[in-house]
């Protein structure tokens, strides 16, 4: 088995290799029958991606008997599935019958929902909702381990989300055994270039660049990557794109929302715009693709205990008892604005620290050194760079307002502070940098995950999408485990409808 570890609206780059540059100029205007083309491989499913998405829907056109591969562009398998937790909600589940918790459709779409704030697509979201105890029994069923205790995590009315254990690494892992153990073929360092139409508009197949090298220090590798050798790929029955999201590309992701440029990501190297440009100039239709998710290292719920202060001034900057999306923007429109690299700094007291609802993870952040522990406000300050002075004034206002019980600054409700003030040593301080975790931009698709065209609004035969690669889906922001029932889900219904086709 393969190892598996860890992992200005659109600037086109020209295809700047000279193997491309060599080879003949292939799209649907010019291409009279899928004769012209020298195939060098016929499968029947083409999966572009290698992560939970891809896999799913694999699987599915797998065990159908259909000649399935996956493609990946990087030297290892997973993308950002292998580096995820992969909390899982799912509704219906027999932990949730087990519990006694009374779920329904209903109440996960309004739970989906409210995250979304009205840019979810509903149609989406009732198929996530519908689907997600049938996806959790199809990834157990070929050997994905589950906890059994649910998790009640930020944004759900009820339990619902399931512990993946091991978390993505182990979860890939038992299904790309599974997808082998079906003949299921995958290839590595092979990198979907370019969507192949015939003259009827129908996806036949994929340029691809065999042996290609992700070069991480360019600026923009699908670009300027001139790696690879050119080779052309048929697919009879269709081309899936499971390719997740491009969070890593920072010059794509910059024109959609310039303060993402101040961002960092913990995602897979290779998650960037290449192959959603690639289905655009197929004739898809991007959908909310200036819409991230944001995350904190340590948890959101708990940045209220503290008090986040500029990394220049000391000035308190906001309520920090906020959701992740609007402390992220607020964070980073506040840099841009006081012209600023620097993230601010969260300061909680003793109590505050103590009062975390994860501390392992707490204690977790301590120990590498990313939260760091003082004696004094004073010593913090230095280690900071902060203006002691200032910082000492900026903690007793917030102190005098928390004994008032009135924020007149801010407006931050107190009564939720369970003692946590500025105030008792020791002291905590961790730099309030927002991490950009996921991309709600991709293209739009049908229920079945067709690929719609986007003069049209009709399904691009042969073309499907899933998972992070799909727009629409779950809207302002993503719900927390929400990613994981989308992908599986989408994953099954896509294979589904490939094989019915």
């Amino acid at each position: 088995m393969e190892e598996l570890s860890r992992r200005g609206f659109m600037k086109w780059g020209a295809l700047a290799t000279s193997a491309i540059a060599a080879a003949p100029a292939l799209n649907a205007a010019t291409l009279q029958s899928d004769k012209e083309i020298k195939w060098d491989a016929e499968y029947d499913v083409i999966v572009v991606g290698s992560g939970l998405s891809a896999h799913v829907t694999s699987i599915v056109t797998a065990e159908a008997g259909l000649k399935t591969v996956m493609i990946e562009k990087m030297s290892r398998l997973g993308g950002n599935s292998i580096i995820s937790q992969q909390d899982f909600a799912v509704m219906g589940s027999d932990l949730q019958a087990k519990s006694g918790i009374k779920d329904s459709v209903e109440l996960y779409m309004k739970d989906f929902s409210a995250a979304g704030k009205g840019y979810n697509d509903v149609r989406h979201t009732r198929r996530i909702a519908e689907n997600s105890n049938r996806a959790y029994e199809f990834a157990r069923d070929r050997g994905v381990k589950y906890g059994d205790k649910l998790k009640h995590l930020g944004g759900h009315t009820v339990a619902r989300s399931l512990q993946t254990l091991g978390g993505g690494g182990k979860a890939v892992q038992a299904l790309h055994k599974h997808y082998l153990s079906k003949n299921g073929e995958v290839l590595k360092r092979v990198k979907a270039e370019e969507i192949i139409k015939d003259n009827a508009g129908k996806v036949i197949g994929l340029m691809v660049k065999e042996k290609y090298k992700f070069d991480n220090k360019l600026q923009a590798d699908d670009r300027e990557n001139t790696t690879g050798k050119v080779k052309y790929y048929r697919a009879k029955k269709a081309v899936v794109f499971a390719t997740g999201g491009y969070s890593r590309d920072k010059e794509f992701r910059t024109i959609q929302n310039p303060t993402l440029a101040l961002i960092k990501t913990p995602s897979n190297r290779g998650a960037t715009a290449g192959a959603l440009k690639s289905m655009i100039k197929a004739g898809a239709t991007p959908v909310q693709i200036s819409l991230t998710r944001f995350s904190f290292g340590i948890p959101t719920e708990d940045l209220k205990y503290s008090m986040m202060v500029d990394a220049n001034t000391a000035a308190r900057i906001t309520n920090e008892d906020s959701n992740r999306q609007d402390l992220s923007n607020i964070i980073l429109s506040h840099m841009l604005t006081t012209n600023t690299k620097k993230y601010p700094v969260l300061i909680f007291d003793a109590q505050g620290f103590k009062n975390s609802h994860d501390p392992h993870r707490m204690n977790k952040f301590l120990k590498k050194g990313k939260i760091k522990q003082f004696n004094t406000l004073k010593e913090l300050a230095t280690e900071y760079k902060l203006p002691v002075d200032k910082l000492l004034e900026e903690a007793d206002t917030y102190n005098k307002s928390i004994a008032a019980k009135k924020d007149d600054k801010f407006k931050k409700d107190y009564s939720k502070l369970n003692g946590a003030a500025v105030q008792k040593a020791p002291y905590y301080a961790i730099h309030a940098a927002p991490g950009l975790s996921y991309t709600q931009g991709g293209v739009q698709v049908t229920t079945k995950h067709e690929v719609l065209n986007i003069d049209s609004n009709k399904p691009i035969d042969g073309l499907y999408a899933v998972g992070e690669a799909t727009g629409g889906v779950h809207g302002f922001s993503r719900i927390t485990s929400g990613s994981i029932p989308d992908c599986m889900t989408s994953g099954i219904i896509a294979g589904e409808s490939i094989v019915k086709s």
